[in-house]
């Protein structure tokens, strides 16, 4: 039975391991800038202690004009270090943590309900849940957020059965790292240290030296948020909070149409932040509960981890995740319900904070709650029609309806995801940065839209010092987040444009979107798989072309053409 058991264990295992690792270079296709920052920064803090922008050892990433917590890079450097800068390493790293990650689900679950069954059940649920394995093929910070979270819950466990300060300093260590990873866990800390302290405080002994235990377990996470919130001073609640992107000028329209209508007094009595912000986040935060999210479309509004018509679970899960729910409900106790609810109450809250409404990569870490429900559901089942004839039949319909459920995962994953409306994902910039230096020979100067300087570090393995040296001079206008990135990135210009409506001759502008001036030599476009334009290299003319745009793209009017002295190239 335990070698039985043990075979079954390892199937699982490098079942889940496998479909994780499988082309993962070419599934998802394209590469983002934020994995393209991480790897970077990882690279120059291996070779230099500092990020591209010089700050030595940091906590934070100012990398393509957001603020991102930097213990996704230094997870990364070991796998730079071995594998080298490339989009293999920086994949891998999150594939790694990943599997990783099922180990410790494991033991969690089997320490917490002292049940293999349960234990192994969970895991396989996890392995072939769309909303980890899409999030174990991308170089991401959400993956190993959730790994150093687990681990610091695994610590815990086992300092609770060994009473070891070592198992009590690591659980501390790796929730701040987690913390130091990705925002969304601070939502979780205030819960998880009273978790750790009610436990704690349950033990015998004296006062202080549990007192002394909760110092130890807590002093490394609150370290890392006061110094993360010193850093940052608070930018990154500004940078794609649902109340400054969304609620606050869908408030400000509201107030405009009752002026001269209404007193301002009863304006401001129905139109206020207090009134209408919690509108805003019950609305998203019962979106990313919804059934559409979870069953049927998933993360459709964040194209990068969109896979077409796909929930983030399985659709066969739904019907035991309900009845999952109720067993739990019966047969934990109430402490533990209010635990477990609690958690996934407070992980959906954090994307409801969120520009977007509804991501699965904030919400990732409620992935072992829903398949925890969904083995309690199963095992249900299993014993009510355990030693039935209906027993073989039912085994048999499961798995082929399973089978058929993952078949068709595969299918929208590997296939359509790349097809159908794959815009979110930078498409063509490995190939773009191969050709771009044979191309750039023949002409004055290369303009680049200001996004892609990431790639050129990314793709050159530039020095870390050229990039501290370029980083000294920025462009007069920022970006979507009102950042200013870099002027220059080794011979290429930059430009806070997708294409310019004015320029030099003589000069090539690489392009995003589907429009660009009328006086345009085309000289080359990379297509995304459904055919719109991806990268278009064009040069502006004095006369506009009579000749019909390519496919899928449109003329926007003729540009004008820039003085050969003019020191702006767009």
């Amino acid at each position: 039975m335990q070698r039985r058991f043990l075979l079954l264990f390892l199937c699982v295992f490098l079942f889940s391991a496998f479909i994780r690792l499988y082309v993962l270079t070419q599934n998802p296709e394209g590469f983002d800038p934020t994995e393209a920052a991480f790897a970077y920064n990882a690279y120059s803090i291996l070779q230099t202690g500092r990020d591209e922008d010089g700050r030595l050892l940091p906590l934070v990433l100012i990398s393509t004009g957001d603020d991102k917590l930097t213990g996704y890079s230094y997870w990364q450097i070991p796998f730079i270090a071995l594998l080298g800068l490339n989009e293999f390493s920086a994949r891998f790293s999150t594939a790694f943590a990943g599997i990783l990650s099922l180990l410790l689900i494991y033991f969690i679950v089997h320490e917490v309900f002292k049940n293999k069954k349960l234990a192994l059940l969970t895991v396989f649920l996890v392995g072939i849940s769309p909303w980890h394995l899409t999030l174990s093929r991308m170089a991401y910070d959400p993956m190993i957020a959730l790994v150093m979270y687990l681990a610091s819950i695994a610590a815990f466990l086992h300092w609770q059965k060994m009473l070891r300060t070592y198992a009590l300093i690591l659980s501390g260590f790796t929730l701040a790292w987690s913390l130091g990873t990705y925002y969304a866990v601070w939502l979780l800390l205030p819960f998880t240290l009273l978790y750790y302290a009610f436990h704690i405080f349950k033990n015998s002994g004296s006062f202080q030296s549990k007192l002394s235990q909760v110092i130890v377990i807590a002093i490394l996470p609150l370290v890392t948020i006061g110094a993360i919130v010193l850093v940052t001073q608070g930018n990154r609640l500004n940078q794609d909070s649902t109340f400054q992107v969304h609620a606050q000028p869908l408030l400000d329209e509201l107030i405009r149409e009752d002026q001269h209508e209404f007193a301002p007094l009863m304006t401001r009595a129905f139109h206020n932040k207090a009134v209408f912000y919690p509108q805003m986040l019950l609305q998203s935060y019962f979106t990313n509960l919804s059934f559409d999210f979870l069953f049927l479309n998933g993360d459709k509004i964040d194209r990068r981890f969109w896979v077409p018509y796909q929930g983030v679970l399985l659709l066969w899960m739904a019907p035991f995740v309900l009845l999952g729910i109720l067993q739990f409900w019966k047969k934990q106790s109430l402490l533990r319900n209010i635990l477990v609810w609690g958690a996934i109450g407070v992980i959906f809250l954090g994307s409801a904070f969120s520009e977007f409404g509804s991501e699965s990569e904030r919400t990732l870490f409620a992935i072992p709650l829903f398949a925890i429900f969904t083995s309690f559901g199963l095992l249900f089942v299993y014993q009510q029609i355990r030693g039935r004839r209906l027993l073989l039949l039912a085994s048999i319909t499961l798995g082929v309806l399973l089978g058929f459920n993952v078949a068709y995962f595969n299918h929208q994953y590997y296939h359509h995801a790349n097809v159908h409306e794959p815009w979110g994902r930078n498409y063509g910039t490995r190939a773009l940065f191969s050709r771009l230096p044979q191309v750039a020979a023949q002409y004055e100067q290369v303009v680049i839209p200001d996004s892609l300087y990431i790639f050129y570090y990314f793709y050159n393995q530039t020095d870390p010092h050229q990039a501290w040296k370029e980083a000294e001079s920025r462009l007069v206008q920022g970006n979507f987040l009102n950042q200013r990135l870099r002027k220059q990135v080794g011979p290429y210009v930059t430009m806070p444009i997708d294409c310019p409506r004015q320029g030099k001759k003589n000069t090539l502008y690489v392009c995003f979107g589907n429009q660009i001036p009328q006086n345009s030599q085309v000289v080359d476009v990379t297509y995304y798989r459904d055919g719109q334009p991806a990268i278009t290299l064009l040069e502006l003319t004095q006369e506009p072309s009579n000749e019909p745009p390519p496919k899928n793209i449109d003329y926007g009017g003729v540009g004008a053409i820039l003085d050969a002295n003019d020191t702006n190239f767009w």
